[in-house]
């Protein structure tokens, strides 16, 4: 049994790998879009921004970890699949995401573009330091950074709430007649089912670490952290998005979340808010990085005999600062398609994992290979690179192309096929036997 103390670490460790700088930056620009809709409009992202994750990692504990949501795949292409998710989360768009954005709200400012890459090399070094010690990530985020970060985003909540920075604006754009939507839209967009099948690597070592080793109390435990996080998530975002809600007087046509944020502080805490500010995001971006390296090492120490944990450390996040100096811009144009068509593929994965045992391998790559296809539609969409006379076609005849969730139907419906053959093929069994 894990003390309460443990427990609550564990799910500080869990909600910190989440929360990156997107996350922070995304919530007060929908509130400010939303306006006086923002209540429907938070419901919906809440419901695929935090309780999608969650539900995979309720998944992940079900199934009793990471590794079997591919456990019906064929060997090569089960790691093929996990080597394309942890490159795509780590080096090639996250990470160097991280660092590129963890200065542009710190040193950025003060220093210009000149500072990056001394910069880049203490982010990074940090992130070694932390990472190669993965028995004591749950002390690291969630005894230390976690409670700094919370504590930090704590007061510029209750800031918020006594001092609001001025009336709540009328809604604009899609959350004018259609909040809910949007906002459950924008919560897929966020994609941290992605970040819950890879961190379920971390969560399941961590909880090893503390002692347990029965997989039943390894699911429970993990079950707790999800809990834990969609809780702690969910009121971040409320809070943040309140501070977009009620921006109005912090000035007009904010283009991101970010400007709001950095509006908010100096407004109430002058240069201190700007240096406050710049800490909550190398805090978020740091812890981020860091779960994104341990989760990737993990799979690559336990898949490749040759290659060390402490080697795929180092390897991703030197890889990682010099990407982030040279390269990213170009790099994203390439990853960003990549993250979006993988994103059905890890969901499908979840749907089926439960089910596995009630899927031949054939209807099991039948529906990957359609949350595949589909998924590049919804990807090229999203890039506003589908041909106007096609895109114009879907629309009208694929549903939830609109919401660039057009994978969803084809996807389940492909699943429920194999479901319903494979019953059929027990029954003719089951009925040959008594014959």
């Amino acid at each position: 049994m894990l003390s309460a103390r443990n427990i609550a670490a564990l799910g500080f460790m869990t909600f910190a790998m989440y929360l990156g700088a997107g996350n922070l930056i995304f919530p007060p620009f929908l509130g400010y879009q939303a306006g006086d809709n923002f209540l429907s409009g938070m419901m919906g992202f809440l419901l695929t921004g935090v309780g999608l994750p969650a539900i995979a990692l309720v998944i992940v504990a079900w199934v009793r970890g990471s590794d079997n949501l591919t456990a019906a795949l064929p060997k090569p292409l089960a790691t093929s699949f996990w080597v394309m998710l942890f490159i795509v989360i780590g080096p090639a768009f996250i990470i160097p995401r991280t660092i590129t954005v963890a200065y542009q709200f710190s040193l950025a400012p003060f220093m210009g573009d000149a500072g990056l890459i001394p910069f880049s090399i203490a982010f990074c070094a940090i992130a070694i330091l932390f990472s190669l010690y993965p028995g004591k990530l749950v002390d690291t985020l969630g005894k230390w950074l976690t409670p700094v970060l919370l504590t930090i985003l704590g007061v510029m909540a209750v800031t918020a709430l006594l001092s609001p920075s001025g009336y709540v604006t009328e809604s604009t754009g899609a959350y004018v007649k259609g909040a809910m939507a949007e906002g459950l839209t924008q919560g897929y967009m966020t994609m941290d089912a992605l970040g819950s099948i890879g961190f379920g690597w971390v969560i399941f070592r961590a909880i090893e670490g503390m002692g347990v080793k029965e997989p039943k109390a390894i699911a429970k435990y993990t079950l707790i952290a999800a809990l834990m996080y969609s809780s702690a998530m969910a009121l971040v975002y409320l809070s943040l998005a309140y501070i977009g809600v009620t921006s109005a007087d912090l000035g007009l046509n904010f283009a991101n979340g970010g400007e709001i944020l950095t509006a908010f502080t100096n407004h109430h805490f002058g240069m201190f808010g700007t240096l406050l500010l710049g800490v909550v995001l190398v805090l978020a971006c740091l812890t981020t990085a860091i779960g994104v390296t341990t989760a990737g090492s993990e799979f690559y120490s336990r898949t490749f005999k040759p290659v060390t944990y402490r080697k795929s450390v180092i390897v991703i996040l030197v890889l990682s600062g010099i990407i982030a100096n040279v390269g990213l811009s170009q790099l994203l144009k390439v990853t960003l398609p990549v993250v979006v068509a993988l994103h059905p593929i890890a969901i499908a994965l979840l749907l089926i994992a439960p089910l596995r045992h009630q899927l031949s391998q054939n209807m099991v790559l039948a529906t990957l290979a359609v949350a595949l296809v589909f998924g590049c539609i919804d990807a090229t969409h999203i890039l506003e690179a589908m041909p106007a006379h096609i895109d114009q076609v879907l629309e009208t005849n694929l549903p939830l192309y609109h919401y660039y969730a057009g994978w969803i139907l084809p996807t389940v419906m492909t699943l429920v096929v194999g479901l319903v053959m494979h019953r059929a093929t027990a029954g003719r069994r089951t009925l040959a036997k008594e014959c």
